[in-house]
């Protein structure tokens, strides 16, 4: 029994996030990167219907992406949520989300959340 560690890295969004009124109307730039643990029980050489579909998995990252929200924390849990409940051979899930461009006085890098899940 074995397992795929699927990568989804750096997939940029111009989101409006932020507990700042500001960072709602005018949105920022974020970067989403995720690890999928995937369950390879089941799996048939190429058979995608048997693993996970990167384009699938990037759509849900792109509507959630989408909507307005206060918390990273939130975005995170929401999209690994939307994962577990699309793939049941997703047995974790760490969704990792960067402001590139935070509104914070003397921050030149960026800031994140990370929320790692075990299904």
């Amino acid at each position: 029994m074995g397992s795929f560690l699927i990568r989804l890295d750096d997939m940029r969004f111009y989101s409006r996030i932020g507990v700042f009124g500001q960072e709602r109307r005018v949105g920022n730039e974020f970067s989403v990167s995720m690890r999928l643990r995937v369950d390879a029980t089941a799996f048939r050489n190429e058979c995608l219907d048997t693993t996970v579909s990167y384009a699938d998995v990037y759509e849900l990252v792109r509507a959630r992406m989408g909507e307005e929200w206060l918390l990273l924390e939130s975005v995170a849990k929401t999209i690994a949520d939307d994962i577990h409940n699309r793939f049941e051979n997703v047995t974790e899930a760490c969704v990792r989300i960067d402001k590139l461009a935070p509104p914070i006085a003397g921050i030149q890098g960026t800031c994140g959340v990370e929320y790692d899940a075990t299904f």
